[in-house]
């Protein structure tokens, strides 16, 4: 680590006082020795010592001074002027500091002092070129102008101006409490905005999974869209897209998940949302799953997340880390990864450096689960220590990994896109259509922006549609509570969904055309629903009906709130 000029000067002066302290002490002892007054007592020589320092030391007249003490006399000012100008300037840079956090324009706030906040910033610093820090802790050194840090309670409206939030783009706040992040969220929001500034997005770190989807599920079931784009992030769902991207489960060998807290539970189910759009004939994935209570949370996921039991194939098994056991309970087939979950990293550590048998499953077979990998990787690619098992073994940190500017901007709106981009994948699997017979028929990383942005604004309306017929979404943890549209409301939502389709579209420059022309912009359904074919009508119809499976596939459910009204059979309410 490099030790900056500032920090070299300070130590030497902190030395210089030192010896000028000391060396003030012997020359005084000898001249007030020399002057006659006999040996001086210890507290009277330790406070004329000190008076060197202010320079009120009177110089009696006699002879010349010892050469320690004429040593001592021009050092200690020098340390005293350096102090005052050291002070001096620190407070001018931190006025300084305070003038351009508060003056700062289209930048970056983030809130929190933890371990999440600073992997944050160091991913910011390479992008972006200016962030202001929002701590109740004193300065941080980022070694650069482009961190600027305000010192204060960042719910706080005052503090939040300080920082230039009214101006600033982007919020992020990354406290360890989940209530300090919302209310910080819910401050932001409340602040008027800067003439001309940009709609402010604001994130909000929510450790615990089941408060986070609440969260979610409350914003999205709001019927417009609030001035603020909120959104709340959770790191572990976000570290697990980040590892099966990185370690794909491309093929049906059994697959070990070692420890359900809550990065376990997620990439448990990002690993079968993942396998839905398999090919209709690939088998089911193959999962072993190893918690001391594994069974128990293996089953209430599964209620959860009702498809994970459609895409693979699990086997819980209730065995405490340090059951001797162990070896003897994971698959015959050698799996193709074994992924260590606790949420303790000495505990997946240990698991990891003394279970031999998982050594030879391949490389980057093993992958253990660390809140930070500096620490680890750096002692390791040091030491040494891992040598001959370094290609097995891979170490996965959340917070460097997860804390991820890009991942955290993509949304719970980014998150429902896809989600019905996946199911309308599946649905075009199922009929056999290929990309070749449908250009949409392809993943998500490969459709056209203007596919993502329709998808994306289908998205966003599903909490005015719920709305409409008085209902709302919920986490889903309670997939008793049953619910299905009647018919009445799937026509109703479905002329919705043409009349907002259609909008876009003619907001876009599209015009009413004989056949579908992306290139000219016509399509034939542009027209009031009245007119519509029947097919037509019946895409909008599946669209509403395979509603409440998309949510599902997220984490929620439709929650009735307001009792449906009864209509008369075939009485539908009419879109212009």
């Amino acid at each position: 680590m490099s030790i900056s000029a500032t920090t070299v000067v300070r130590v030497a002066f902190g030395a210089l006082a030192l010896t000028a302290l000391v060396t003030g002490y012997v020359g005084l002892e000898s001249y007030l020795i020399a002057a006659g007054e006999g040996p001086p007592d210890t507290l009277h020589l330790l406070y004329l010592d000190l008076q060197l320092f202010v320079m009120e030391l009177t110089d009696d007249g006699v002879g010349s001074l010892p050469a320690t003490l004429e040593f001592a006399r021009f050092a200690a000012p020098a340390v005293t002027v350096y102090t005052v100008v050291d002070g001096a300037r620190l407070l001018l840079s931190s006025e300084m500091r305070r003038i351009r956090a508060r003056k700062s324009k289209d930048h970056v706030v983030v809130c929190g002092s933890g371990t999440a906040t600073i992997a944050l910033v160091e991913r910011l610093r390479k992008t972006e070129g200016r962030i202001v820090v929002i701590s109740s802790e004193h300065d941080t050194a980022w070694g650069d102008r482009k961190v600027v840090h305000v010192t204060g309670d960042a719910r706080n409206p005052a503090t939040l101006r300080a920082a230039g939030v009214h101006r600033a783009k982007v919020l992020y706040a990354c406290d360890a409490d989940s209530s300090t992040n919302t209310a910080i969220a819910l401050a932001a929001h409340a602040l008027p905005r800067h003439n001309g500034a940009s709609k402010l997005a604001t994130y909000a770190l929510i450790p615990d999974p089941e408060l986070c989807a609440a969260l979610r599920a409350r914003r999205l079931s709001l019927p417009r869209q609030p001035p603020l784009r909120l959104d709340f992030f959770n790191l572990d769902e976000l570290a697990a897209r980040v590892l099966l991207d990185r370690h794909p489960l491309g093929n049906t060998r059994p697959v070990v998940v070692m420890g359900l807290d809550a990065f376990g539970r997620a990439l448990l189910v990002e690993a079968a949302r993942r396998r839905l759009t398999r090919p209709p004939r690939e088998p089911r994935l193959p999962i072993t799953v190893i918690d001391d209570n594994a069974t128990a949370i293996v089953e209430k996921l599964c209620r959860r997340f009702e498809f994970i039991i459609h895409a693979c194939t699990l086997t819980p098994i209730d065995a405490r880390p340090d059951d001797p056991r162990l070896a003897e309970l994971l698959p015959d087939i050698t799996p193709q990864r074994v992924f260590i979950c606790y949420a303790d990293q000495d505990l997946a550590l240990k698991t990891a450096l003394t279970s031999p048998r998982l050594w030879s499953c391949g490389p980057d077979s093993l992958v253990v689960r660390v809140e930070e990998a500096a620490t680890f990787g750096r002692a390791f690619r040091d030491v040494r220590l891992l040598e001959g098992i370094a290609d097995a073994l891979h170490i996965f940190s959340i917070n460097d990994e997860a804390c991820d500017p890009r991942l955290i901007d993509e949304d719970l709106v980014e998150t429902l896109a896809r989600a019905i981009h996946d199911h309308y994948l599946e649905r075009s699997l199922a009929r056999h259509e290929t990309p070749a017979s449908n250009a949409s028929a392809i993943p998500w990383e490969m459709l056209p922006e203007r596919l993502k942005a329709s998808n994306r604004a289908q998205a966003e309306d599903i909490g005015r549609k719920l709305a409409s017929i008085g209902c709302a979404l919920a986490p889903r943890v309670e997939p008793d509570l049953e619910f299905a549209f009647t018919e009445h409301e799937i026509e109703q939502l479905a002329i919705i969904e043409h009349d907002r389709w259609m909008a876009r579209l003619l907001n876009e420059g599209w015009e009413r055309g004989p056949l579908r022309d992306p290139e000219r912009r016509r399509h034939p359904d542009l027209d009031s629903w009245h007119n519509l074919s029947e097919v037509a009508k019946e895409k909008d119809r599946d669209v509403v009906r395979s509603l409440p499976g998309i949510l599902s596939a997220v984490g929620f459910q439709i929650v009735r709130v307001e009792q449906p009204v009864k209509h008369p059979a075939g009485q539908a309410s009419g879109g212009g």
